[in-house]
């Protein structure tokens, strides 16, 4: 497989109600950054489940004393009392306390004793979760500081219908199969059920393409490639050296393509026909970008060796010695035309260039070409167990690739990759990009990805940023909810 090399600049024109609770974990997390109130909140829950522990202690109900307590230690960790009964033990040197190795043996108390304890000490948790709820929401938190209170709150009550919804989960399944998931892998799961010959129901909707005149050629007769038609919609422009066979299908999806776009990025921005230079060869690439005008020195220097280019805003050419490639290229320029109009988003935005590229070309046209020059180092067959190398086979599954990426040793940081321009993005990168992108394209409400793509682009504030504004996740919560994301669509 050709490897190209695509630089994307700038043109210089340019939810209610709670279920029961389960017991808590041995190990509680620590609800974060503290506050007078939140301080209150806490020390009122660790007062009545102290007094709920004694109560139990009295009704020699110790399983519910011993779950009790583990609860208080949630609220209270220096509680001695509680400590001492499950069973810790505190360094002296360290005043740390360690847990036993094996959870103590509790005798269980006959189910009419227990019974209300345990409803008791449910209700005490849920009428503190709803407390603090209240709390967080008469402040004005970053979302990522919310998302940390109620993720904290979730662990304390693993069923707790209000949290799982605030944290963007709902329950998926038939009957006693039903599971919490994600939104975006239930909305992500019925994607996959209507993408579906998705190439032949936007390319069916493609008027017949319509030969320009003689004058029409002409005015591109001056770029030194030998053009032989010009063949056109009211989206898309081809100036063409190829056969008539091969001009009409990189026409008719590229206009499909632009309409794919549309719906989405949920855009109703209308753009001017674009315009494709469809030829071969690197010598007539070389001698086409010599002579197409008001190109920067250092950019035609360095578009001469590239196999498909963006020239501005209304320009691109397609030029690689092979058919598939020379249709991926094209379809790629037509997505970076799109993106560039309708959200302001370049090359520099990598991770944006690179992931929509690739998902929606593979969407139309089954390919997968890597645009990006550090992507291209390693092996160039399809050898090993290195997902790296999977990665270029033609049915290879990139987001089972990039989950398997995500978990190893090799994984990049993923604020990293989010600040990258497309030539300085690793194969590692782009298919966390590529990951990403689906995320954000299939997984989240319609809009969503627009709205990101549109505040990057023609914002100030960089990607991880952004992200994180709308989404309530920095990188490394965001790169953990993808993770999760992938393991429930079954990749």
């Amino acid at each position: 497989m050709l490897i190209f090399l695509l630089i994307l600049l700038a043109p210089s024109t340019a939810p209610v109600g709670t279920a029961p609770v389960s017991p808590a974990p041995a190990t509680q997390p620590v609800l974060l950054q503290e506050d007078g109130r939140l301080a209150e909140l806490k020390r009122r829950i660790a007062w009545e489940l102290e007094n709920l522990a004694l109560e139990c202690q009295k009704a020699k109900a110790f399983v519910e004393r011993n779950a009790t307590y583990e609860l208080l230690l949630a609220f209270a960790p220096e509680h001695a009392t509680a400590r001492k009964t499950l069973g810790h033990k505190k360094d002296r040197k360290t005043g740390e306390w360690s847990p036993p190795s094996r959870p103590r043996r509790a005798k269980a108390a006959e189910e009419e004793i227990a019974a209300p304890l345990a409803t008791k000490r449910a209700e005490l948790l849920t009428a503190h979760i709803d407390a603090v709820l209240l709390l967080l929401d008469s402040q004005e938190l970053a979302p990522i500081a919310l998302r940390r209170q109620e993720e904290a709150l979730l662990a304390l009550a693993p069923d707790h219908v209000v949290l799982h919804g605030r944290l963007g989960e709902v329950l998926h399944g038939e009957g006693s199969d039903k599971v919490w998931m994600l939104a975006e892998s239930v909305r992500a799961l019925a994607a996959f059920k209507t993408n579906t010959k998705l190439r032949d129901r936007f390319e069916a909707t493609v008027p017949e393409l319509t030969e320009g005149s003689q004058t029409d050629l002409e005015k591109d007769g001056a770029l030194g490639v030998p053009f032989t038609r010009v063949l056109k919609t009211n989206r898309v422009r081809c100036v063409s050296a190829l056969s008539e066979k091969e001009t009409q299908k990189i026409g008719k999806l590229a206009h499909a393509t632009y309409t794919y776009m549309d719906s989405l990025l949920v855009c109703d921005q209308k753009l001017n026909p674009g315009t494709l230079y469809l030829f071969e060869g690197k010598k007539a690439t070389a001698e086409f970008i010599q002579l197409y005008p008001d190109l920067e020195p250092a950019r035609r220097k360095m578009m001469k060796d590239l196999l498909c280019s963006y020239l501005s805003h209304d320009a691109a050419n397609s030029s690689s010695k092979e058919k598939n490639e020379r249709l991926d290229g094209a379809l790629r320029m037509t997505i970076a035309r799109h993106l560039a109009w309708t959200t302001g988003t370049y090359g520099k935005h990598g991770w944006i260039a690179e992931g929509v590229g690739i998902y929606v070309t593979h969407q139309m046209c089954g390919t997968r070409l890597i645009f990006t020059r550090d992507a291209t180092e390693g092996s160039a067959a399809s050898q090993g167990a290195d997902p790296l190398d999977r990665m270029k086979r033609p049915k290879a599954d990139w987001l089972a690739l990039a989950r398997t990426t995500m978990e190893s040793k090799k994984s990049p940081k993923l604020g990293f990759t989010l600040g990258r321009d497309v030539n300085k993005l690793t194969r590692e990168d782009v298919l966390v990009s590529s990951a990403l992108a689906s995320y954000l394209l299939e997984g989240c409400e319609p809009g969503v990805a627009m709205r990101i793509f549109k505040r990057i682009g023609h914002g100030k504030l960089g990607s991880a940023q952004v992200l994180e504004e709308e989404l309530g996740l920095n990188p490394p919560a965001l790169k953990r909810r993808l993770i999760r994301w992938l393991k429930e669509i079954g990749k």
